[in-house]
């Protein structure tokens, strides 16, 4: 009796003895947690686009004229010049759909054969006649861009030039009676063109994401008219004295910087 009175002693001194330790355990200070280091975000460029994005362009290429009549004939291609500022608005939350805008400054022109009378006879000449013209450009057109890899997007663009003549002139290259190649100089033909001229455009692109919004782009266009180069009212076939027609086309290579 005695013995197990002193094992069961033992046994509740052993549970007391245990409950003081856990509170001592649990009055201990805590130590505070490991800091965690902050979570890196994805850059902004890659998931967002900015609203508004300017830039600079410049471009040239080649343009010819496609005569509408059957007296005129191309006569080969000049090369075009162009340069301004791009504008993009971009009409979603990601940088996929934009819509284009811009004003450049477009020199153009292309080369056409036909048949003129020789001074004081009634004999034809084969006369090459090249045309210059500076148009102010207005696009109006839409951009669809895949997503950045590895800071690489790849874009493709179409919509419309509309292009409001500034100045033009040609000049004249033909052979005379005593077979000499004679070249005119250059002559003012600023009512001949057309003060406006529609054309069509569409063309692929790589862009290169630099930081953010600021990119570097290089873009492959081609122009196709659609109203005449001449002007309906001031131009006329120096043989038949018909109308002249023709549609000005264009291949061009742009690059430039958005911001």
């Amino acid at each position: 009796m005695r013995k197990q009175f002193l094992i069961c002693l033992v046994l509740c001194f052993s549970c007391l003895w245990g409950v003081a330790n856990v509170g001592i355990l649990n009055d201990s200070p805590k130590k505070d947690p490991k800091p965690t280091r902050p979570r890196r975000e994805t850059p902004y460029h890659s998931e967002f686009g900015k609203r508004v994005a300017l830039g600079v362009l410049f471009g040239t290429g080649m343009d010819w004229l496609a005569p509408k009549v059957d007296s005129m004939h191309n006569a080969g291609v000049v090369m075009n010049v162009k340069y301004g500022v791009p504008v993009d608005v971009n009409f979603t939350t990601k940088n996929n759909y934009y819509f284009s805008l811009g004003v450049f400054v477009n020199h153009s022109g292309g080369k056409l054969k036909f048949n003129t009378f020789i001074e004081d006879s009634l004999q034809t000449n084969a006369t090459e006649r090249k045309y210059r013209a500076i148009y102010l450009t207005i696009p109006t057109g839409i951009k669809l861009k895949t997503p950045s890899l590895n800071n690489f997007v790849i874009a493709a663009n179409f919509g419309l030039y509309h292009s409001f003549r500034l100045s033009a002139h040609y000049s004249d290259k033909y052979i005379s009676h005593d077979g000499t190649e004679v070249k005119s100089e250059k002559h003012t033909y600023n009512k001949g063109v057309a003060l406006f001229r529609e054309s069509a455009y569409i063309g692929l692109g790589l862009e290169y994401v630099v930081k953010n919004d600021f990119r570097v782009y290089f873009y492959a266009n081609y122009s196709q008219g659609i109203l005449n180069f001449f002007s309906p009212n001031n131009s006329a076939n120096l043989v038949n004295g018909s109308k002249d027609r023709a549609l000005m086309n264009s291949v061009e290579f742009l690059i430039g910087i958005t911001f």
